[in-house]
């Protein structure tokens, strides 16, 4: 699966791609224990931790108590709450009214919005997701059943979580699994109207696009780019 994007993560619920973890604090326990990720045992982890006086030490400060299956969850969970994006083109333009749209990226948003791509149907609110999950016609049959792991019901076959669209041009491949390489495919994707799948969305029923609209379209999606954000140090991997 795509590793979805912790922009606004705060906001999420529940995890992962299928649903299967309903908070941030629970779902820190499913790549730890994951045998393809981590393949590790929470516990083991928070008796490593305290062989190092620093965590030790900030773990007593925090939470009263030395490193263990409860700091680490909560430590790792606040930390992911400070993953705030909210200062794109978009926001400035939309929120703030301190810049405008080029004319490109306007049409492209009256596009986005429009009831004939219904791209806004899933992709609403400020984090441009419902948090549902949905078969979007990726595939007539798919390898991953989705949120059908966590249900077991057969009309969640292939269904998965909404991202959000904040920072979506730079968080390529798309879609659940990666197969996707462009916001341009993803697109034309979008406006075939996908695989004729039982479970497939009704949103997801195609349009028409010139050439120049797609382009549109493509503008406005690069607007939600968070500069601010992406460039964060303070979130960013210790050099």
């Amino acid at each position: 699966r795509n590793a979805p994007s912790l922009a606004n993560v705060a906001y999420v619920s529940p995890m992962l791609r299928d649903g299967g973890t309903p908070t941030l604090e629970t779902q820190v326990l499913a790549p730890i224990d994951d045998p393809v990720e981590m393949a590790h045992n929470i516990v083991d982890a928070g008796n490593r931790l305290k062989q190092i006086p620093e965590y030790v030490e900030l773990s007593n400060l925090a939470y009263g108590r030395d490193p263990d299956y409860y700091v680490i969850t909560r430590a790792l969970a606040a930390f992911e709450r400070t993953f705030i994006s909210g200062n794109s083109k978009y926001d400035r333009v939309v929120y703030m009214g301190t810049e405008s749209f080029t004319a490109s990226e306007q049409n492209g948003m009256n596009l986005f919005f429009n009831s004939e791509l219904q791209c806004a149907q899933c992709h609403s609110g400020f984090n441009f997701t419902n948090n549902s999950f949905q078969n979007n016609g990726l595939y007539l049959n798919y390898a991953d059943s989705g949120r059908a792991r966590i249900t077991w019901l057969p009309e969640d076959n292939g269904k998965f979580k909404v991202p959000t669209l904040r920072n979506v041009a730079v968080t390529a491949p798309y879609m659940h699994d990666g197969s996707v390489a462009t916001l341009e495919e993803v697109v034309d994707h979008y406006a075939s109207g996908g695989q004729p799948h039982a479970n497939k969305s009704g949103f997801v029923s195609g349009f028409t696009l010139t050439a120049a609209e797609k382009q549109d379209l493509v503008n406005f999606l690069k607007t939600l780019t968070d500069q601010d954000f992406i460039t964060n140090t303070e979130i960013a991997e210790p050099q």
